[in-house]
């Protein structure tokens, strides 16, 4: 059967990569039809990039409660420590986040009863419940149909929204082609629609800027339509987020996104990042991806700050998750050894979150690599500014307060100038004194 080619890979918690030349080529072949659909729609891809000489390249005020976080209960392995669910809730809390997914594997479905408990114990967070497919579950609908009902119906008290596969435009993630996962969704809607109509299903669930398959998930017959659009927005291919890949940087990658969604009849207007990271050095085999995208684990905690304010800065996506709280090779906190371990991007996060939560954007600009994002909070006006790749000193106005990346007071220099770098600096003052400067 073919789903005994697809493996999981216990320490990157993703599939194994297919090795198997006979194997790829049947697939391949099996899909042809559906990737030549794809290949049509993406002759469109031109036109939408017309409509995007109309489009703002960000939107302004703009409540920000996006920030979100990926918890799953942990593979054990005997070199590391599996955290009781009590630890992670009190990290979850530590950083004070609201918005959770965890993931639900249907091809671990056997241990359900541990994901469910473990979901539970976070009833009071706003949860997304990533369900995961499997080649058994694409191949066997009437399986499929059965564990989704259960799944929907042990789960909607704590939760509505649930978001249906995971990469699909990766064949090591068990979809042959675009059409299995149209069908695959369709199941969930079905369901949706029959008996549980108050559930909110997140669809799409393509895996990095590729703009052929975002533009078939979101242009094609089928009679389904998202509830939102999930998307894994991984840019760590091209380093730091501001950098570009096809002429597109991070906000030109979702306002991409953006467009393609304005003109499909198959979703609601809202995006949703479900995951993002960066792969960690010297933490093979548990990194997810190996070479030039491996960053330090200072670099780790600039990008995280780095592409959530550049999400917020868009003015278009609804949830944006780190993914993910505890993993070796690239969670925000290290679980190898005898003690978990806080990586320094757990506390920029939270600093973050702390400052930003709630708040509403004003402005933001952007020059000679120096970006400043400003962002009215509590009756103060916080701007944070960093650079990429670059150093430079800019002025500081009098009254100001200057926190690092991890909420730490900084001092202006003599002549009141502060060097801003990779690290994002918050410069704070009340509203009243900003108003008279």
């Amino acid at each position: 059967m073919l789903y005994n080619y697809f493996r999981w890979n216990k320490y990157s918690d993703q599939p194994e990569t297919l090795s198997d030349k006979r194997f790829k080529r049947v697939i391949y072949l099996k899909g042809a039809y559906a990737s030549l659909k794809t290949l049509l729609i993406s002759l469109f891809i031109p036109l939408i990039g017309i409509l995007r000489l109309f489009q703002r390249r960000v939107e302004m005020g703009k409540n920000i409660n996006c920030f979100g976080l990926c918890i799953n209960p942990d593979y054990p392995l005997p070199e590391k420590i599996s955290p009781s669910t009590e630890q992670i809730r009190q990290m979850v809390d530590e950083i004070n986040i609201t918005n959770l997914l965890i993931r639900l594997p249907l091809a671990d479905y056997d241990h359900k009863e541990k994901y469910f408990n473990f979901i539970e114990g976070f009833s009071d967070k706003h949860i997304l419940i990533h369900i995961l497919q499997d080649r058994n579950h694409i191949d066997n609908p009437k399986l499929t149909k059965q564990h989704l009902r259960e799944i929907f119906s042990r789960l909607q008290h704590i939760t509505k929204y649930f978001q249906i596969g995971n990469s699909v435009n990766r064949k090591k993630w068990a979809f042959i082609s675009m059409d299995e996962y149209f069908n695959f969704f369709q199941i969930a809607q079905k369901l949706q629609k029959k008996e549980f109509p108050t559930i909110k299903l997140i669809g799409s669930s393509i895996i990095d800027f590729e703009l052929p398959f975002i533009a078939r998930s979101l242009i094609h017959w089928w009679p389904i339509k998202y509830d939102g659009i999930g998307m894994q927005l991984y840019v760590d291919r091209r380093g730091a987020p501001e950098n570009k890949q096809f002429g597109c940087d991070t906000i030109a990658k979702i306002n991409w996104i953006s467009s393609i969604m304005k003109i499909s009849r198959k979703t609601v207007n809202s995006l949703w990042i479900t995951e993002t990271n960066w792969p960690l050095a010297n933490t093979k085999p548990y990194a997810p991806a190996f070479g030039n995208c491996m960053v330090s684990e200072e670099m780790q905690t600039c990008y995280l700050v780095r592409y959530f304010l550049l999400a917020i800065a868009s003015g278009r996506v609804s949830k944006c998750y780190w993914h993910q709280l505890i993993a070796p090779g690239y969670g925000l906190v290290d679980n190898r050894g005898l003690k978990l371990r806080k990586r320094d991007a757990y506390y920029s996060y939270k600093t973050m979150i702390k400052l930003l939560e709630g708040g509403k954007t004003i402005s933001f600009s952007e020059s000679t690599q120096l970006y400043r994002l400003k962002i009215e909070n509590n009756s103060q006006m916080i701007e944070a500014v960093w650079a990429n790749n670059v150093s430079s000193k800019i002025n500081v106005p009098k009254k100001t307060k200057i926190l690092s990346i991890f909420g730490e007071l900084i001092e202006a220099d003599d002549t009141n100038q502060v060097e801003v770098s990779d690290y994002v600096i918050y410069l704070i003052s009340d509203i009243e004194s900003n108003k008279g400067s």
